[in-house]
């Protein structure tokens, strides 16, 4: 089964080396598939795409664009019947498109994938448990309520339903939930595994993890009143002990990396205070720029 029907969209935050090595192993893995770079990064990063990828389609953008902008602009440009949504640092093997497109043959709408870690330092792995445990392998095959916004696909019906809030820059939290409200199923494929291999410093992550959550809730609060507003921003310190049981949850559920989860529990406590910290900070005072600095 070839991949000729489906176009992968490369949401290009994070610039040189990253987007090349993604790249390569597209065209490895799956070389029948159409390549979509949304890049805004700068124009060295674009120059090397253009000379060295002459068959990637590249959207340029000048002026900084937040990730939830990229994908909806290389969704957008594709013209095939599935589309999957990736990002530069992301690394794919054989062995994925198959698994994508045959689960979309098989009438799933909205198709996802496991996610596996290859970056080694402990710092790596308190990176990835945090963002990522969610779908850590082994994965069961079938319907599911949460596929990630790194590793999933969409066919054209799924897309069209979903059409207004791309165009608005919501996150694949807003997207899923749609399609899940109008009856769509999110089809977990347990073989359609992606590579996670972003090296994130500590500083770096701590600043991520509050610039996201702050994005979050500002994305919140048009649906928010006041009140509530007010009441989660009261309410932020509990997410610390929350989200540490949930990444908990889920590493010791699928009896994998427990080691990985033991010696990064300082890190993990970091960054579910910063996460804290920018959740208070979005509902309270809104974005003021942080979505456009997400990587």
């Amino acid at each position: 089964m070839t991949a000729s029907d489906l176009s992968v969209v490369v949401a290009s935050v994070n610039g040189l080396p990253y987007v090349e090595e993604c790249l390569a192993s597209l065209a490895t893995a799956c070389p029948d598939a159409a390549v979509i770079v949304a890049d805004s990064t700068d124009d060295e990063t674009r120059r090397r795409l253009a000379d060295r990828w002459p068959n990637v389609q590249l959207l340029s953008f000048d002026s900084a664009k937040t990730i939830p902008e990229l994908r909806a602009a290389g969704i957008f440009a594709a013209q095939t019947p599935y589309v999957a949504v990736i990002e530069d640092h992301c690394v794919i093997r054989n062995g994925w498109a198959h698994s994508i497109v045959a689960a979309h043959r098989s009438g799933h709408s909205v198709v996802g994938g496991p996610i596996r870690n290859v970056a080694p330092r402990i710092r790596d792995w308190a990176a990835f448990l945090f963002e990522y445990s969610r779908y850590l392998e082994p994965a069961q095959g079938g319907a599911t309520s949460d596929l990630p916004g790194m590793n999933v696909s969409y066919d054209t019906r799924a897309r069209a339903a979903i059409d207004d809030l791309l165009r608005a820059g919501k996150w694949e939290s807003w997207l899923h939930e749609r399609l899940l409200h109008r009856g769509f199923e999110l089809y977990r494929a347990p073989d359609a595994v992606i590579e996670h291999a972003k090296d994130f410093g500590i500083r770096e992550f701590s600043g991520q993890r509050f610039h996201y959550a702050r994005a979050y809730a500002a994305m919140r609060n048009p649906d928010l009143g006041v009140a509530k507003r007010v009441a989660y921003a009261i309410g932020s310190p509990l997410l610390v002990p929350l989200l540490l049981a949930r990444i908990a949850r889920n590493v010791f559920g699928r009896r994998t990396r427990r080691k990985e989860l033991v010696l990064a529990l300082p890190l993990l406590v970091l960054y579910c205070t910063a996460t804290a910290v920018g959740e208070a900070s979005g509902y309270l005072l809104g974005d003021r720029g942080s979505l456009l600095k997400v990587r």
